[in-house]
């Protein structure tokens, strides 16, 4: 298995990395219908599931929120623990997409890097939940993972769609990308600019 990097990806990773991947602006809700997004996640029922910042967890959610510590306005993916898995993942207020990836294979960073810009172009729309499969070998059993990076969308506790870049020989994140488009989550890019 190889991923390509296409280069307008590598372009917004460079410049999502330059910055953090945070904003100084609070994102704007779409005005299409099956696009409108709740931004204030801090708020959101699902949040009860969640916990701490926590970069070093097994599994965490990618939350576009407001950046501790910075001024006000200033948004950004930060990575917060999953307190109940099973309450995240059959909550009806927000799809899931889990992202199984191994932490000791080659580009895991650079996958990881894509996975940020798709949960902050879909912040209010779909929550990201990053899974190291390895070292949380029981939810990558419970959810029949055979190899990874591996993509399975869940809405209302229900598995709708699984990408599996395994059984691709070659794919990037805008062919993660298309898929959530397929499964009707479209990613807004222009948050990519904010």
């Amino acid at each position: 298995m190889r991923i390509k990097t296409a280069a307008t990806l590598l372009a917004i990773s460079v410049f999502a990395t330059a910055f953090m991947g945070c904003s100084n602006d609070a994102p704007e809700a779409s005005g299409a219908a099956e696009q409108t997004a709740v931004y204030d996640t801090a708020s959101s029922d699902y949040y009860q599931y969640l916990g701490n910042i926590d970069y070093s967890t097994d599994a965490a959610a990618l939350v576009w929120e407001q950046v501790d510590g910075e001024d006000s306005g200033v948004y950004g993916i930060q990575y917060r623990e999953i307190l109940d898995f099973n309450g995240i993942t059959s909550q009806h207020e927000i799809p899931v997409c889990l992202f199984f990836y191994s932490s000791s294979a080659r580009g895991s960073q650079n996958l990881a890097a894509g996975v940020e810009d798709l949960a902050q172009t879909l912040a209010g729309r779909v929550l990201f939940i990053a899974i190291d499969g390895v070292e949380a070998d029981a939810i990558s059993t419970a959810y029949e993972v055979g190899a990874y990076p591996e993509f399975i969308l869940i809405n209302e506790g229900a598995r709708i769609s699984t990408f599996s870049g395994f059984d691709l020989e070659e794919w990037s994140i805008d062919d993660v990308s298309s898929w959530m488009t397929d499964n009707g989550y479209e990613p807004d890019l222009s948050m990519l600019m904010r």
